[in-house]
């Protein structure tokens, strides 16, 4: 899942590094990946009362799904959503590559579920909460709180717990990608002033004026890294799921990856514009 652009700033891709055509050139190829990996599919054949294999394809649908929203949301002009949901795939894909890698960490992603249903239950016992009315007037809530609350010590007790986003990080060997890109995806999900900034301000070329814009058109050099991020994560779950289903699909992804590499090759030895044709 490494991206190309690790070691550089998500915001500091612009028309000086590469031009326009290579960048919607890689685009174009997310959009294919989708529908590539979409298209396998079919190929997956699972135990769905397994839980190990039934949250693996759900986790891996779920990487689909974003993939394709984003490309909806390119295509459409809508780029304030990408990196959001960069983030909610970046989660995905750390949770689908421990659980690929370890069996038991499913353990802790039901430790997580039932942190938070405890939660819910918990906030509307006296029903002073409106958004939670139906779930205060169920007959047996605390029944089903009390037997959630005896799970949760079981798997506590055999040292399963929620694990923070930081140590799923730190368990798929991804510590610096936390402490960089995903840095930068979280403060669009939380419209912080540097996300912001970098949605709607406009600086002129002489650096001395800005016009703020609503839904500014697509610049694909900003979002290369998302692009890149987005293919990387696809690629590399669509090459685990269908190594432990054991399809027969090894061609077809063997062609995606030479095809990915392709593209990320072109765009990191591709030279910067002339200065004198520089925007």
């Amino acid at each position: 899942m490494l991206p190309a652009y690790a070691g550089r700033s998500v915001l500091q891709i612009t028309m000086n590094e590469i031009n326009q055509s290579s960048a919607e050139k890689y685009f174009n190829f997310m959009c294919h990946l989708h529908e590539r990996a979409m298209k396998l599919t079919e190929h997956l054949h699972f135990d769905k009362n397994h839980p190990w294999h039934l949250n693996l394809v759900s986790l891996y649908c779920s990487l689909i799904e974003l993939t394709g929203s984003a490309c909806i949301l390119v295509q459409e002009t809508v780029g304030i959503g990408v990196p959001i949901l960069l983030r909610s795939a970046v989660e995905a894909y750390l949770d689908f590559a421990n659980l690929a890698t370890d069996r038991c960490y499913g353990y802790q992603l039901r430790a997580s579920e039932l942190k938070e249903w405890i939660k819910l239950l918990e906030e509307s016992k006296d029903g002073s909460n409106p958004f939670l009315k139906e779930i205060s007037d169920f007959p047996d809530t605390d029944e089903i709180l009390d037997k959630w609350e005896q799970e949760q010590e079981e798997l506590r007790g055999k040292g399963y717990k929620p694990l923070s986003v930081y140590h799923k990080f730190d368990k798929a060997n991804l510590e610096p990608i936390y402490r960089s890109v995903y840095n930068i995806l979280c403060c669009h999900s939380h419209n912080n002033l540097r996300a912001l900034q970098a949605r709607h301000v406009n600086i002129s070329k002489e650096m001395n004026d800005f016009k703020v814009e609503l839904y500014p058109p697509i610049n694909y050099d900003r979002i290369l890294p998302y692009i890149d991020n987005f293919c990387g994560i696809l690629i590399s779950a669509t090459e685990t799921i269908h190594n432990i289903l054991k399809t027969n699909c090894i061609k077809e992804i063997e062609e995606l990856k030479a095809e990915f590499q392709k593209q990320r090759n072109t765009i990191m030895t591709e030279q910067p514009p002339a200065l004198d044709s520089q925007g």
